[in-house]
């Protein structure tokens, strides 16, 4: 049956949709039928006018025909309206019941456990792509560590033991994001995420891979890049979906990156003052996060839903990601991921965006699985190598290099 649109965003008016709808304005190719969806019909109107959308969708996740009417209008539901333990349910259930591919740029990872747990199935039994972590989170750390593998297999017929994948960003935070993290501690939902295999199949949580899959929590100097390295906030979101991919990818029997494959995520600093000062600084977000109190303190000094950073500042962020590999038999790549932007703002609109435009223009035998490939998936397990060649096409570099120390 055919649809109204191709793709349909969902959460137009907020602070990251706002950004997505004009992404679509300047991206998206011709002929693409693509509209704004969200609660409040005025916002919509000013945003689709100002964009070029194609149409506008009142729905409310409060509502559930409206959110089915909004599902079964397009191909592909894009969704920025977070937090999604709030607000996204009823729009994944949507998808599914209806046959509608998704993404988001949720970074809720204990959400989405819940979400492979109800849906995964039904989903792949029915060829829908189900895709979280879209955005910053993880698209970087995800498809860094699919390229940098098939890398290594290419090159030496081996495959990896192990992968550190090292940050150095400049950029802000958005209300919105906040928001989630804030309301994910409020439910006590934080705890799961101390899971390192919360995101993996059942059979892929043995207690070996588990005892090979503990968080980076140290600081120490790192030879290899030759900068100190502390703990990661955002790595306890990205090794999870790195983890799943490596597990899916052994169940579609497309091979593991590694028999014994381990990965691990840190943030690069020039002293080892400044990693220690960071490591404190997590330390502290993450004890303030437990309590009322806390919570309390970080929304006084942190953006409002719906805001975010200034245009200059996000344009004068930037993003760089250095996967280095181990392989099997000792030798070491890295990759370089690189791009200008801020990362929880440009960057995430620029990933989300791609991948919602790759699903909407790409015939399925062009994708991972092809037409039969289905489930709650991951950015590599569901998009794979062309999303790199989107990405290039829009200012992302990937550069691979040897390592000698």
């Amino acid at each position: 049956m055919e649809k109204q649109y191709d793709v349909v965003l969902y959460g137009a008016t907020g602070f990251t949709g706002r950004r997505s709808a004009a992404w679509f304005q300047h991206h998206a190719p011709s002929g693409l039928r693509w509209a704004v969806a969200g609660r409040r019909e005025d916002a919509l109107a000013e945003v689709a006018e100002k964009t070029g959308a194609h149409g506008l969708i009142v729905a409310d996740s409060t509502d559930k025909e409206s959110i089915d009417r909004m599902a079964t209008s397009t191909r592909v539901l894009l969704t920025t309206a977070g937090p999604y333990y709030k607000y996204g349910d009823p729009v994944v259930d949507a998808c599914v019941n209806h046959g509608i591919h998704y993404v988001d740029i949720t970074g809720e990872t204990p959400w989405v456990a819940d979400i492979i747990d109800r849906h995964h199935a039904t989903a792949s039994n029915k060829g829908i792509r189900i895709v979280p972590f879209c955005g910053f989170d993880s698209v970087p750390s995800d498809l860094g560590a699919l390229i940098l593998a098939t890398e290594m297999r290419n090159r030496f017929g081996v495959g990896v033991r192990s992968m550190l994948a090292t940050f150095r960003l400049r950029g802000g935070f958005n209300g919105g994001t906040v928001d989630s993290a804030l309301h994910m501690a409020e439910i006590q939902q934080n705890r799961r995420l101390a899971d390192p295999l919360l995101l993996n199949p059942l059979s892929h949580r043995s207690d070996e891979e588990r005892r090979r899959s503990r968080d980076f929590r140290t600081v120490r100097h790192d030879a290899a890049r030759n900068v100190w390295l502390a703990p990661f906030i955002m790595s306890m979101i990205n090794s999870r979906v790195v983890r799943r991919s490596n597990a899916l990818r052994d169940i579609y029997r497309e091979g593991t990156y590694g028999n014994e494959f381990r990965y691990d995520e840190a943030m690069e600093f020039k002293s080892r003052f400044q990693a220690t000062q960071m490591g404190l600084a997590l330390l502290a977000l993450e004890r303030g996060l437990r309590s009322k109190n806390g919570r309390a303190l970080i929304r006084k000094f942190t953006p409002n839903p719906g805001s975010g950073p200034s245009e200059s500042s996000i344009a004068n962020g930037f993003m760089r990601v250095r996967h280095v590999g181990v392989a099997d038999d000792g030798r070491k790549l890295m990759l370089t991921t690189a791009s200008d932007g801020d990362p929880g703002n440009h960057i995430t609109v620029a990933a989300l965006c791609e991948c919602a435009l790759l699903l909407a223009t790409t015939p399925a035998a062009g994708l991972p699985g092809g037409a039969s490939r289905g489930g709650v998936l991951t950015p590599a397990t569901a998009f794979g190598l062309p999303l790199r060649a989107r990405l290039e096409r829009v200012g992302f570099t990937f550069e691979i290099s040897d390592v000698s120390a």
